[in-house]
């Protein structure tokens, strides 16, 4: 008598196939779903150092055409400011050098905006707001009058100047809340001089 032949799948071993593919397809997906929201954190956290680093290039550019003696306030480490006044060259008339009206570049804890205006406080004033996202304290670092981060400053906004005779030190941080709810920041810093050097500056104000 011949042997007979099984055809086909039992029920369990159908069950079992659409349980062990049901998982795989389940870690697929959760795979996908983490590499998907990595790549948007990673996209997040560049774009953030890009626009912090423009800001700087921005505020570095605006101070190194001051004169080192236009700068208010003269803040020196330990302590740090988060506006600076300066004044530019604007060039010779009747061999005299003429100067700018007072510009500024501070920062407004309410909006975390830093901004740029000329004529201050002043009823022509012109200001610019450069960025909105500017962290209340520069990252690691607390109100608490001592310095936490460690770069021998303390309890420096998210945006802070010091002098070093004619060289400015500037640092910035930016965040962000991203639609999942984490902070993603981004901290630059950077040291520029002053160059114009030409004598005979004068205060405008």
């Amino acid at each position: 008598m011949k042997g007979s032949h099984r055809s086909g799948f039992t029920l369990l071993e159908v069950i079992l196939a659409m349980t062990l593919t049901a998982i795989v397809m389940i870690k697929v997906t959760g795979a996908r779903r983490s590499a998907t929201e990595t790549t948007e954190a990673d996209l997040d956290r560049t774009t953030l150092d890009m626009q912090a680093r423009q800001v700087l290039r921005q505020i570095g550019f605006a101070i190194m055409g001051s004169h080192p003696d236009s700068l208010v306030p003269d803040v020196r480490r330990p302590h740090a400011s988060s506006d600076m006044k300066f004044q530019v060259s604007l060039g010779l008339e009747s061999g005299e050098v003429v100067w700018s009206e007072p510009e500024k570049i501070a920062l407004e804890e309410v909006r975390r905006q830093v901004y740029w205006t000329d004529n201050p406080e002043a009823l022509e004033e012109r200001r610019v707001v450069w960025t909105s996202l500017v962290a209340p304290f520069l990252e690691g670092e607390i109100p608490n009058g001592i310095d936490d981060n460690g770069n021998g400053l303390i309890d420096e906004k998210g945006l802070s100047f010091t002098i070093d005779g004619g060289a400015v030190d500037m640092s910035l941080t930016l965040e962000r809340v991203r639609d999942d709810g984490t902070v993603i920041t981004s901290t630059v810093g950077t040291v520029v001089t002053c160059r114009n050097l030409v004598d005979g500056w004068r205060s405008a104000r």
